[in-house]
């Protein structure tokens, strides 16, 4: 079972928005524990929302969403 929900999303840094990157976003807050599942994530949301148009890691805005599944 994996540590995370997980959801797949796309968007861009704000200093390069011509460049478009699919990333890994988990919903739930970091265990603070550092292993092989965390290496795929790109970001904890915390337990906040997850909004198209929200800009996660200081400058990466969310353009779309992707299914929820959990990385196994």
């Amino acid at each position: 079972m994996a540590k995370y929900t997980t959801v797949d999303v796309e968007g861009y840094f704000d200093d390069e928005p011509q460049n478009i990157y699919s990333v890994v976003v988990a919903l739930e807050e970091w265990d603070g524990v550092e292993d092989h599942e965390d290496e795929g994530i790109f970001f904890y949301m915390d337990d906040e929302p997850l909004e198209v148009g929200a800009v996660v890691g200081d400058s990466f805005v969310i353009t779309q969403i992707c299914e929820e599944f959990n990385h196994d």
